[in-house]
């Protein structure tokens, strides 16, 4: 493991991945009316939900702007991509150390998200196509900002 992750490369196609496919996710499906449908909080009462996070929420991912948040996924991950293939030499081991205790956190703060979801859902199962794009949403641009920071942190000099 240690080896695979002394080679920048590793990170930036992993990142690149994972972001394709959410971003691509995110694209294909907005602007559809197929998912404008299914979400709970916009087909609502406005006047009885109007305010709410969770209608706004809605109302944001019906509209189909959930593609601008792919693009800043994109954004980021492509600066990513290019600091990390910018890097001339492979990290060593003092930065790969570091990168594991970072993936440690990580994995640690996404059990905890998981969670956090299957407590809000299991208390209120309405608008799940809501709360678990919020959850993929928070979840991958958070990896993808520390993943970004830890690269800046450990850039050489």
């Amino acid at each position: 493991m240690k080896h695979i992750l002394k080679h920048p490369a590793t990170n930036a196609a992993c990142v690149s991945i994972f972001t394709a496919f959410y971003a691509l996710v995110f694209i294909l499906t907005s602007g559809k009316v197929e998912i404008a449908r299914i979400l709970y909080y916009a087909n609502q009462n406005q006047s009885l939900a109007e305010g709410s996070f969770w209608f706004e929420w809605s109302r944001f991912l019906a509209a189909g702007h959930h593609a601008y948040i792919a693009y800043v996924m994109i954004a980021v991950t492509l600066l990513l991509v290019f600091l990390l293939q910018s890097r001339r030499r492979l990290y060593d081991e003092y930065h790969v150390a570091r990168l594991l205790s970072c993936l440690v956190i990580a994995m640690f703060l996404m059990l905890m998200a998981i969670a956090s979801f299957f407590i809000l859902v299991l208390f209120d199962p309405v608008g799940i196509v809501e709360k678990f794009t919020l959850f993929i949403t928070i979840h991958w641009i958070t990896v993808v900002f520390a993943d970004l920071v830890y690269v800046l942190v450990s850039k050489e000099k």
